[in-house]
Formats: C-alpha cells, sequence, structure tokens
C-alpha cells in the first residue's frame, strides 16, 4: 500500500469547490426551477424519472463493483446496500409512477444517460478510489438538490403533500438520504487519503466529470433528447 498523502484540505472539500460552477448551473437550471414551483410539465417529469430509471440499473451495478474493490467490510456493507437500494428505487419509480402512466418498463437509455453510465463503469475498472469518486456526485449533488428543492418550492399550508413534485422532493431532502451522502463522503475521503497524488487527481477528475454528467442529466428532462437517424 502507498504512504499516506496529506493534502491541505481533504478530498471533499477540493472536489466541491471544483465543481462550484456546475453546482451553481444546476440551481439555476430551468428544469430545477420549474421543479421547485411546480410548473414542469408532466411529460418532461416522466422523461426524466425514465431515464432516471435506466440509469439506475447501471448505477447499482457499479456500486456492486465498488463493494467488491472496497478495503474493508464497512465500506463493502455501505457499497453494497447502496446496490440494493438503487434496484429497488428503480422498482418504486416504475410501480409509483412511471407504470401509471404507461411508460414502458426497459425505457432505452438516451445518449446523455448512455454517456454519463458510460463514464462510471470506465471509473470502475480502475481503482476504488476512482470508482468511489465517480459514484459520490449522485449522492452528494443530489442531496444538495434536495436541500435547494425543498427551501426553493413552492408550497402551501399543506406544505409538499399538495406539491405536484412533493414526494420526490422529500425523498432526496429526507435526512436519511442526507445521511447516506455524508457517509458516502466520509468513505471517499478515506480513499482520497490513500491515494498516490497521481490517484487522487484521477479521483478528482472522475468526480468532476460525473457533476458534469448530472447536469446534463437534469437538462435532459427539458431537453429529451435521442439518438439520431442517418440520413440519405
Amino acid at each position: 500500500m502507498s504512504a499516506v498523502v496529506t493534502p491541505t484540505t481533504t478530498f471533499c472539500t477540493e472536489a466541491w469547490d471544483l465543481v462550484a460552477p456546475w453546482r451553481d448551473a444546476v440551481e439555476r437550471m430551468p428544469f430545477i426551477v420549474a421543479l421547485a414551483d411546480g410548473s414542469l410539465p408532466a411529460e418532461s417529469f416522466t422523461f426524466y424519472l425514465a431515464q432516471d430509471a435506466a440509469y439506475l440499473r447501471e448505477y447499482s451495478r457499479v456500486l456492486s463493483r465498488a463493494a467488491q474493490l472496497a478495503p474493508d467490510t464497512a465500506a463493502q456493507s455501505f457499497f453494497a446496500r447502496s446496490a440494493l437500494q438503487a434496484v429497488e428505487v428503480e422498482t418504486q419509480l416504475h410501480r409509483d409512477w412511471l407504470g401509471s402512466r404507461g411508460q414502458e418498463a426497459d425505457v432505452e437509455p438516451s445518449p446523455v444517460t448512455a454517456a454519463y453510465t458510460g463514464h462510471l463503469h470506465q471509473a470502475a475498472s480502475g481503482s476504488y478510489g476512482e470508482a468511489v469518486a465517480a459514484l459520490l456526485p449522485c449522492y452528494w449533488l443530489y442531496a444538495h438538490v434536495g436541500e435547494v428543492l425543498l427551501d426553493q418550492a413552492a408550497v402551501g399550508p399543506q406544505g409538499l403533500a399538495a406539491h405536484p413534485y412533493g414526494a420526490w422532493i422529500g425523498t432526496y431532502a429526507d435526512p436519511g438520504f442526507q445521511e447516506s451522502a455524508a457517509r458516502a463522503r466520509a468513505l471517499v475521503d478515506e480513499a482520497a487519503r490513500w491515494a498516490s497524488p497521481a490517484e487522487r487527481a484521477r479521483m478528482l477528475r472522475a468526480f468532476e466529470l460525473s457533476s458534469v454528467h448530472e447536469f446534463l442529466f437534469f437538462d435532459q428532462g427539458v431537453t429529451r433528447p435521442t439518438w439520431p437517424s442517418p440520413t440519405v
């Protein structure tokens, strides 16, 4: 095992600062603004959730890979549980939202979704540190967005119960999800402490790219990209 690297800041602090422009862009993007005030068209949200279900299928596989690479039983247990939870969330999406709206269970991943999951699988083909750094934005940015949405959501006296997307907002603002995000950050910081300078740089790049993919993933709820067709 390589010697411990002691940087001036923790990995997560450095990574969070690195993606600050993308985080700010996510907060201002039309999809998030419309989601907060409840004006997002139902078909846009349905497209987003269908792609989220497709994403979670691959995300759970990468979480399982992280569990295999984990250096200790605590990290292994966390990522294995997270992989199972991702599958359960996908099932719940179909049962509670997509199925009732006639959405097919196995929707084709969009170009945006395929690019994101491809990046995750590529990161997971490297070290444990690279894998978990790539996985972290899905925890951390979603937890952050959940708090932002909860703060900005247009709600009346009945709270989120009366908001058209209140259940989704509540899921990611929930203390349990926030706790999972904090645990994931701690595990990534621990991995970075044992990483060589070169591996730490790869971890930062993996985190940054995942954050960019998160922005694009939210944005596709508005743009609804499709695969191109060849033209004659």
